[in-house]
Formats: C-alpha cells, sequence, structure tokens
C-alpha cells in the first residue's frame, strides 16, 4: 500500500535533501506512534521500522518510550509470527 502525505513545503524541502535516510526516519517515528498508541505490537512496529525487535525495543528505551504490551498484543505478535515460519 501507498500513502501521500501533503507536507508544509518548507518540511517537504528538508525532507528531499536528505532522500536516504527521509522514508526509514520517517517509518520509525510512524512504528514508534502506533506502538505507544497500542495500535500495534511491538514486532509488527519493528517490522514497520525496518528493523529487528530488540533494535526497536532498544530504541524504545533511550527514548523512553512506555511500552504497553496488552493479551491481544501478544495474541498478534503470535499469530504474526507463525504466518512467517
Amino acid at each position: 500500500m501507498s500513502v501521500t502525505l501533503e507536507l508544509p513545503d518548507d518540511i517537504g524541502l528538508r525532507l528531499l535533501q536528505d532522500r536516504e535516510h527521509a522514508e526509514p526516519s520517517l517509518m520509525l517515528e510512524l512504528a514508534i506512534s502506533l506502538y505507544r498508541e497500542g495500535k500495534m505490537p511491538p514486532g509488527r512496529a519493528a517490522e514497520l521500522a525496518g528493523m529487528g525487535r530488540w533494535e526497536f525495543h532498544d530504541i524504545l528505551v533511550k527514548r523512553e518510550v512506555e511500552m504497553p504490551y496488552t493479551k491481544e498484543m501478544v495474541e498478534e505478535d503470535i499469530r504474526h509470527a507463525h504466518s512467517h515460519l
């Protein structure tokens, strides 16, 4: 799936100046936000961010992101892991 965002010109220009890092950085921020809001379990959020689960976990710890991990998230992580076997 592809998503298009409308950004103010000054922000768009800044992102264009560092294209190589812009998309991975935005994906990481999206993954952190979705995880923080309880909308995505950590395994899926790490995948969205393009990194391993423990690397993502380390970033959450460094940023002091509270880590809500509900029963539903555990179940989704298990289903996701089984689908990748």
